[in-house]
């Protein structure tokens, strides 16, 4: 496995099979049976924009391999008096940092950092480049549901445009040999779309007659310039989930990264369907980082690089 985890295109098949079952040995142990791999090592969580289930699922990891964790926010810290991002990452550099968990509202950044720190990095969301420990929780949530997944068929609904989950999850799904569709208006559809190798629905509806797997995306308002261009009443009439679906579609499985906005793309109400599975890919969550994070230093050391 490579030193960094930048981007789904570092790992290779048997990287992801083999943090797969590391990740499923860490679910069945008791966390004080957990080798403490990251003993003495010092962790810095940066995170330059805003995340509740990555971060603190992130730092959880650390904690239970045994890590001292750092959680550096732009808030309050010199970024916000004008501070450039190398100048910050080098600093902190200089403070003997072995590894980096990164998330940065421009894509790129993990990329910049790691050319200019000495530690490990895992880029924890780049803005709407890349974010590849979802798509590995993602996947793996899919493989203890299936176990095979070659010929399998996922549709990812809702916001391409400005996913990185999007982009991550389309190419992890396809080294495992998953068949990807994507449903989405146009206005939220990337350019270079055709390049994606995918297939494309326009309704909700028509992808589930197609689909074993549904993976819903929020609209993502905060990156978008112009709200007006999608309208959101018509958006949930042509890509939101509902009960209905549910009923009518009963092998159809639900995956989605978090935060959901209800009432949007997903009904009101239906989380507790055994069929959802957000819940369960937060949980997936925790083991596939614990199981980045053991795989990067026990795997490469420092003296490597």
């Amino acid at each position: 496995m490579n030193p960094h985890l930048l981007s789904v295109n570092d790992l290779i098949i048997s990287d992801i099979y083999q943090l797969f079952n590391q990740a499923n040995v860490f679910k069945t142990l008791n966390t004080d049976s957990i080798e403490k791999v990251l003993n003495g090592k010092t962790v810095v969580l940066a995170f330059f924009e805003s995340s509740t289930r990555t971060r603190i699922s992130f730092e959880i990891a650390c904690k239970r391999l045994g890590a001292h964790t750092i959680v550096f926010q732009s808030n309050g810290s010199s970024v916000s008096k004008g501070e450039s991002l190398i100048d910050t990452i080098q600093t902190i550099d200089q403070m003997h940092i072995d590894m980096w968990i990164v998330r940065h509202p421009y894509s790129g950044a993990a990329d910049l950092i790691c050319n200019n720190v000495k530690g490990h990095v895992i880029n924890a969301g780049d803005g709407q480049n890349q974010h590849p420990t979802q798509a590995l929780l993602d996947a793996f949530t899919l493989y203890r549901h299936y176990g095979n997944l070659q010929g399998k068929k996922v549709t990812i609904v809702g916001d391409i445009l400005h996913s990185r989950v999007a982009r991550s999850t389309i190419q992890l799904f396809q080294k495992l040999g998953i068949e990807v569709g994507i449903c989405a208006p146009g206005i939220l559809i990337p350019r270079n779309i055709k390049h994606w190798n995918v297939r494309y629905f326009s309704r909700l509806s028509d992808a589930l007659e197609w689909t074993d797997i549904v993976s819903m995306l929020r609209v993502q308002k905060e990156r978008m310039q112009d709200l007006s261009l999608v309208n959101m009443n018509e958006y949930s009439r042509h890509f939101g989930l509902t009960y209905s679906m549910l009923e009518r579609y009963t092998d159809v499985i639900i995956l989605h990264p978090g935060p959901a906005n209800y009432g949007m793309e997903i009904q009101e109400g239906i989380m507790n369907n055994k069929r959802i599975l957000i819940r369960e890919q937060v949980n997936n969550g925790l083991a596939i980082r614990m199981a980045v994070l053991s795989s990067l230093i026990t795997n490469h050391s420092l003296q490597e690089r």
